[in-house]
Formats: C-alpha cells, structure tokens, sequence
C-alpha cells in the first residue's frame, strides 16, 4: 500500500509522534429560539342555520348568508359538513342523494380511517394527498399539538445542521439494504480511525487535517468520500428519526435502528409527508428534507391556506390556481378584455385565499392559531363571508351564450411505442422530456385563454391477461383526435375488465391485529371512493365522429400521484384528485346540467387464484351528471420517439415468464406477436 510505504519511509526521518484526533462533532442543542406570542381574540358564538360571519380588516359580524351575499360578500362554507360540488345532493326536486357524502365529511372529520372502518384512538388520516382535506377542527386540534411546549422543544433539539448538511436522497428499497448502507458507515468510520492513528506527523493534527492527509493518497480517497457521505447520510436519519419521534410517527415500539433508514423510518416520514400535502416518495431528499427544516408554525399555516383554497374555489366557482403561470414563466399567458387592454392570466383562487386571510386578520402563524382558538365553538357549522377580488370578464359568456364556453387539451407528450425491452429481456431506457399536461380553456371574444396546466398520464405497455390464461405485454393506447364530455361520474366504480390478472385485485390487509395480514379483494380500486381507479369523479371522452362511441378513456382522479408525476395508465388521463375535482366542480359552476344521481349496478364475482376462492359485488357505477351542451377535448398525438411509429396492438411476451411451448402468441418480438382476439371495450383506468 502507498501510504504504508510512505508511512516507513517517513519514520527514518522523523520520531514518531503520536497523532491527535478529535471525535466527530456531536451535534450540541440549540438554544432555544425566541417563539412568538399568540395574540388573543375575543371568542365567537356559534351561528345559527343560515348564518355567517362576516368578515372586514380582522373584525366580524353576524348576518344572514342570503343577506352577506346580497351585499356583495361571498360566502365560504368552513363548516365540518363541507363536501365540494360533485358530491352536493342537489335541491328541491333535483334532490338525488349523494351516498358517498357523508363518507367524505368522515373521513376528513378522522371519524373514519382510510379504509372506512373505525379509527383507532389517536389515529389520524392525512388523506389531504388523496383529495380529502381536513376540516378546520381536525386541522385546529392539530394546530394546538403543533404549539404544545413539550413538542416545539423537542423540534428544536432536532440536529438541524444534519439535515441542512444532506444533498440527494437516502432510499428506502428494503431491509438488507438499509442494513448493508448503515454496517458500511461504521466500517468505513472504523477503517478510517485506524487510518488516522497510522499517520505520523511531526505536530498533532486536527481529525479534519488527518482526514485531508489519509485521503491525499490517491488510492484511499474513494474510501475517504464514501466515509463521508455515509456519515452525513447517517447523522442526516438520526435527525429525520429525531423529527419523527416529535411527531409521535415512530414510538419506542417502532423497532426502528437509529441511522439505518428502515421500514419504520421510510414508513413514518410517508406519512409525514401526507401530513403536509408532499406528493413524495417517502424518500429522505427534494420538497420533503426542505420541509422538514422548516418550523412547525408555518407548516400549519401553509396547511390552513390548502384548507381554505379548496372551500374558497368551490364557494367562488374559480379553478384558476397559477398553473399555467408555473409552466410559462418566460412567456406567461394573457388575455385582452373588452377594451383591449392586456391582463395576465391571474391565479384567482391564490388572490381568494389571500383576500380571504386579510378579511379574517391573519397574516402570521400566530394569528391563525388565534383565529382558530376564538373560533372553536362555532367550527362545525362556521361560515365566513368577505369581499373577494372580482372575477376577470371572462367569466361572463359572450353575447348570445348563457354559459362559460370551456375547451379541453390533452398534449400526450412524448410517445414511444417500440418494447420496452431488448431481445434479451434486458430494460430499454425510454427517455421523456416532454410529459403529458391536460390544460383547460375558457373561449372568450375570439380568444382561447388558458385557465389551469396540470400533469396527467397517458397509456403505455401494461400487464394484460390473454384468453389462453397467460400475462402479456400489451400496449394501452390512448385515443388521440377530438372527443367530448358529456358525462361526469362522482364517486365512479371501476369495472375490472376480463384482461385484468387476477392477482392485480388482491391486497394484504390486516382485518384483525391478532390475526395478522391476510389476502383480500382489493375493492377499495373498484370504489366508490377516493381509492378508486377513477378517483372521486371522472369526465367520460366520446367520440362525437363515431356516433358517440365510448373507447373506455376517461379523464379522472386518483390517489397514485406517482404515476402522475413519471409513469403510466392503462390509457386514461390521470389527475390528482383533488385537481380532478375542482376541475368538475368549476364545470358544474358554469355549466349547465341534468343531475342523474346514483347509476345502480348489481355485478357480481367470483375468481380463483393459487387454489383459493375469492369474490366480490359492485351495487353501483356512480354518481352521473350529464351536461346540457358538451365539452370539447381534443387530444394530441404528441412526439412519437422511436422506431416504431403506430401503436402496436399484438400481445409481446413478458421477459423471463415461461410460456410453455405454446407460439401461438406473442412469440420472440411484437413483429411476430398476433392480434389480440377481438372483444368489446374494457373500462381501465
């Protein structure tokens, strides 16, 4: 070794010295920070049916909401019954019930966790991620723990700097992993103070010199900064484990090793991240480290702004949300009123929410925390009215329309429709720089002004199940061309198609703790619900050309933002559904309707997989609306990447699946594979 002989050679010049190292910094406690005061206001009384408060420069008033809205104020429903638009039952005799509702107001009132069933004590949902927002007194007795002495001291002590001094990610992918990273950390901190103790020096070195010394050797200096970066991504989970014991997310129980990220860890900081709205991976890196060197006051006022942008948009009817701002910052959209003068694009529910706060006299964390404080006995039933910005004449039909002239684009991005896979099975990267946007458009005195630019999802190579029982590769195409909605579904049920693989509808769940997990239906996919495959609504995509044919696309909600974010469908066109419902509760706003209500279904099935027998029964398809006039969506083909040029429609072998001798489908490459035998279409999300 060079630094050994280098070591020899300088021990005939020299007497040996010992060398002086110093311990890696510990991380000291902070002193604790200044926090400051909550301002007090006067307590509010509970309003009677009818009733809201009317708010202007933080004072507010009783009146009736018939008579705040005559006035000119609009009114915002902050009650714990609140449900958007789509899931309203409709009035006088257009009443038709809306079952999944009440589910709904449960669920963000943590009456229900997340699968429906009763919550344990002390359990809390975090599904804002999944379209279902808290309610003011679910996110108000969050607030308080979020104030308690014990839990801002216990943050503070977090090792800041540890997270500061991460960059990148630290990934959960499994337990022999996590273990093989944190053994090779100390391994490395080991061979590195052995190392250290080698050097001699005629002066006794700092660790950091030492360090610099073992690590000018060439041969040693990848070691060195794998030591280093072990060690920060180790201080880096002691701290994130540190913040998820504030939050009561890991306990004592958790069986969770300090500095090896683990399941546990990975677990805690997922639902963490649901917490605070993060569309994350449950990694330690990105949007989720940055918010996590961030105070907890303001955390919770970023979350009473979410809370207040979903009821102010359906109360205004509003969905522009600064998106299409986001992606064109260079060259932002604009329109051109009535006199020509040029205006950009506004993100009106932003400037809602902003007014909002300045009515009700919240600016800082404190003063929501004693906003909330005043109105807790009137938090179930509690209204708020305040004078919000007006709405940009767009919003007023041209002449001789009664109704927002609203179209719809799908850019499909880029496309590749070449196998995934080399002749070898090997993975094939195929790159996107381009992904999908569904955009919306209101069309006003001759222009098309851009509202809301949001990411979807476009089908590519799935699983699908051939008649002759195997799984194949086969490629969901999404429908490009023009098409329109004339039906929206609340609360839509998934039909699986006869393709879907069996195994694809089971989950493990446990049903019972001292049973332990077991094999289920997946009926949560089916719906209704916000785990359904369409989400909590759905806009079904005709094909006006073909006499109205319905090629199973849709535009809808769903709950697996990472799809969104970088993968695939089965054809339809994904949103997060908490876009996907502001989106249909802004159309229902502006235009006009026939409410059908609940669709019934009686569907029964029953399927076996590995010997057992499993079964299950849909009652319903939704909750339909169906508009006067339709919306037109044209969807485009996009950037076609690749060899191949045209969807193919053959079923392709999986790699490494045997298939027995059977050649009759599929057999080596697409160019060989047969046609799927025809059948009629398939819903699939």
């Amino acid at each position: 070794m060079v630094l050994a002989f280098g070591l020899l050679a300088a021990a005939g010049c020299h007497r040996r010295k010992p060398t002086t190292t110093t311990a890696p910094p510990v991380a000291q406690a902070p002193t604790k920070p200044a926090r400051a005061a909550i301002p007090a206001r006067k307590p509010v009384e509970t309003l009677a049916e009818g009733e809201t408060y009317v708010y202007e420069n933080g004072t507010g008033r009783r009146e009736k909401i018939e008579a705040a809205r005559a006035a000119g104020y609009l009114d915002v429903d902050l009650s714990d019954g609140w449900a958007p638009t789509i899931l309203q039952d409709g009035e006088g005799a257009d009443a038709k019930p809306n079952a999944y509702r009440e589910i709904f107001a449960k669920l963000a009132n943590d009456e229900l966790d997340a699968d429906g069933d009763s919550p344990r004590p002390g359990e809390h949902n975090y599904l804002e991620v999944f379209g279902i927002p808290p309610t003011l007194s679910v996110l108000a007795a969050r607030v308080e723990a979020a104030v308690a002495p014990a839990y801002e001291d216990c943050v503070d002590a977090v090792d800041r700097q540890g997270l500061e001094q991460w960059t990148g990610d630290v990934i959960y992918l499994d337990r022999d992993r996590a273990r093989r990273e944190f053994d090779q950390a100390q391994q490395d901190a080991t061979w590195l103070d052995k190392s250290i103790a080698a050097v001699v020096s005629p002066i006794p070195l700092a660790r950091d010199k030492a360090v610099e010394q073992v690590r000018a050797d060439p041969k040693l200096r990848g070691r060195v900064d794998r030591y280093t970066r072990g060690q920060a991504r180790v201080r880096a989970v002691r701290a994130l484990q540190a913040r998820m014991l504030c939050e009561g997310l890991l306990t004592a129980r958790s069986r969770y090793t300090p500095g090896t990220y683990d399941l546990p860890s990975h677990e805690a900081l997922a639902t963490w991240e649901r917490k605070h709205d993060i569309f994350g991976w449950g990694f330690l890196g990105g949007e989720t480290l940055g918010m996590l060197q961030r105070p907890p006051r303001p955390l919770e006022l970023e979350a009473f702004k979410r809370l207040l942008a979903e009821r102010v948009a359906d109360a205004a009817g509003i969905v522009e949300d600064g998106s299409i701002n986001t992606l064109r910052r260079k060259n932002p959209p604009t329109w051109r009123d009535a006199d020509d003068v040029v205006h950009p694009v506004p993100d009106l529910i932003g400037d809602h929410v902003n007014a909002l706060l300045g009515a009700i006299g919240v600016a800082t964390p404190e003063d929501m925390i004693a906003f909330l404080r005043a109105h807790k006995p009137a938090m179930p039933g509690l209204h708020v009215a305040f004078k919000a910005p007006p709405l940009p004449a767009y919003y007023a039909p041209d002449e001789g329309k009664t109704q927002m002239d609203l179209s719809v684009q799908i850019d499909r991005g880029d496309i590749w429709y070449d196998v995934p896979f080399d002749a070898r099975g090997k993975p094939i990267v195929q790159r996107r720089d381009h992904y999908p946007h569904l955009t919306l458009f209101v069309n006003w005195h001759g222009q098309k002004i851009p509202l809301v630019k949001w990411r979807t999802t476009i089908g590519s190579w799935r699983s699908e199940m051939h008649a002759d029982g195997h799984v194949y590769m086969k490629y969901k195409n999404s429908d490009i061309g023009p098409r329109v909605w004339r039906q929206i579904v609340a609360t839509p049920v998934w039909i699986p198609p006869d393709g879907t693989p069996a195994k694809d509808l089971l989950k493990t769940k446990v049903l019972d703790r001292k049973v332990g997990p077991v094999t289920v239906v997946n009926t949560d996919v089916m719906g209704p619900g916000y785990q359904s495959a369409y989400g909590l609504v759905m806009g079904i995509h005709i094909d006006p050309k073909r006499g109205g044919f319905d090629n199973q696309i849709r535009t809808h909600g769903s709950v697996d933002y990472t799809s969104i974010a970088r993968r695939f469908s089965h054809g339809c066109h994904r949103l997060v559904n908490n876009r996907a419902v502001r989106m249909f509760d802004f159309v229902l706003h502006h235009r006009r309707f026939r409410r059908i209500g609940d669709v019934p279904l009686n569907l029964k099935k029953r399927f076996e997989v590995e010997g057992e027998t499993y079964r299950y029964a849909l009652t319903t398809r939704g909750y339909y609306y169906e508009l006067g006039e339709p919306i037109p969506i044209d969807v485009l083909e996009g950037r076609v990447m690749g060899e191949v040029k045209k969807p193919i429609t053959a079923y392709v072998r999986k790699p490494g699946v045997d298939y027995s001798d059977d050649l009759g489908v599929g057999d080596a490459a697409a160019s060989t594979a047969i046609t799927a035998p025809a059948r009629g279409p398939e819903p699939g999300p």
